[in-house]
């Protein structure tokens, strides 16, 4: 991993031996952050509600501890907020930044978005934005307070650092997520930072999350591609350093759901950490008894490694358009994985879903069996099919409990 060039005159250069240092405390103060987001006072902080305030306000308190308000000079919450109103929704963005040293006017973003779904439920626990409030509380513990729990830890170890990070570092909650992505877009079109020197976004949406039991270990790391081998390099060091079977996977598998979307828009090196969608996904029932800790804080020390590497760098990567062809090779050996694992589950599964299970896993064996040379538009469409397909079968097999 290309890490470190000089600091600022009269600060010692960041090592990896810093960093290793540094990334335990990524795991500290995740529950505390989550179990409030996730209670029930807190009703699932639609955007826009007094639920959504109350949010806001413990949160600038987190970001005021790890960073500067992202206006300079002003006091209180508005310090650290962004105002938007698209159509009929409006939010609030909460933004703060960690100055840098000598690269004090390059920016690496950190972000997640912070809002969820009320009590937009229908009687089957189903949550969406489109539905009438006053069902149960969708409570969204790992979509995604779980995430925005991350944001702020990696602010929090960062600051363990013997010396501030060569970048500065801004730290973005994003509000309106659940309505399109709209505190995002809002951020992208109305910087506070300018784009031309932001060199990377690190977006977490769905975290501490398991699609199966028998893919506990199993997350994703989504279109690093777009940062081409520099950014894939920093990724892959990061998550080889922990416990943690994180899997590269193309921009396009992401179905452009989350916020880093609006940032590869705007050509900004992205990387998306996600478990992506189980059971749980979108109802009453994600909530804090089916958050994997263990799990959360190996992909909260990866998010950590990720942002030090890209704060540190001499060669911050470029922006690289995402794939025309949508899916590559290597996204049918990552499906392979999975999908070889989660035969240990077959019996969660309905008979007819087994049977999907089990085709996609032959359709896939094959095409990594045929080889790269072999991948053609064919291949691509049967990757991109089995993904969707497999996710959806996952889905319907309920939402399970850890404890």
């Amino acid at each position: 991993m290309a890490l470190v060039g000089l600091a600022c005159a009269g600060a010692r250069a960041v090592t990896q031996a810093d960093i290793d240092a540094a990334a335990p405390f990524a795991s500290k103060g995740l529950g505390s952050t989550v179990r409030f987001l996730a209670s029930d006072r807190i009703k699932g902080r639609d955007n826009n509600t007094p639920e959504s305030l109350k949010a806001q306000k413990k949160l600038a308190r987190a970001l005021r501890r790890i960073g500067e308000p992202i206006h300079p000079g002003v006091k209180g919450l508005e310090g650290f907020s962004q105002h938007f109103t698209t159509g009929p929704n409006t939010g609030t963005n909460l933004l703060s930044v960690m100055r840098g040293t000598d690269l004090a006017n390059e920016y690496v973003i950190v972000g997640g978005h912070y809002d969820h779904l009320d009590t937009r439920s229908n009687a089957a626990g189903s949550c969406g934005s489109t539905r009438a409030p006053g069902g149960g509380i969708c409570h969204g513990a790992t979509d995604n307070a779980a995430g925005t729990a991350a944001v702020l830890a990696i602010g929090r170890a960062l600051r363990h650092l013997p010396t501030p990070p060569r970048r500065s570092v801004v730290f973005a909650l994003w509000d309106g997520e659940e309505d399109g992505l709209l505190g995002s877009l809002y951020y992208v079109n109305n910087p506070l930072v300018p784009l031309a020197t932001t060199r990377a976004y690190v977006n977490f949406d769905i975290q501490g999350s398991d699609l199966l039991p028998s893919l506990a270990s199993t997350s994703f790391a989504v279109g690093g591609e777009t940062g081409g081998a520099t950014l894939q390099s920093i990724v892959a060091a990061a998550i080889g350093a922990e416990p943690l079977g994180t899997l590269p996977i193309s921009y396009i598998f992401g179905q452009l759901r989350s916020d880093y979307a609006s940032f590869v828009a705007k050509n900004i090196p992205t990387i998306f950490y996600s478990d992506s969608t189980n059971g749980c996904y979108h109802t009453i029932f994600d909530d804090l008894d089916v958050v994997d800790w263990e799990k959360l804080e190996a992909q909260s020390r990866i998010g950590f490694r990720t942002v030090a590497a890209l704060t540190e760098t001499s060669t911050p990567p470029t922006f690289v358009p995402p794939n025309p062809a949508l899916a590559v090779f290597a996204d049918a050996v990552t499906l392979q994985t999975v999908f070889t694992r989660a035969q240990a589950d077959l019996p969660l599964f309905t008979p007819a879903d087994q049977t999907v299970v089990q085709n996609i896993g032959t359709t896939i064996n094959q095409i990594v069996t045929d080889g790269p040379a072999q991948f053609d538009n064919v291949d691509v469409a049967a990757t991109l099919q089995s993904a969707l397909d497999g996710v959806a079968a996952i889905q319907r097999t309920g939402c399970r409990p850890l404890r």
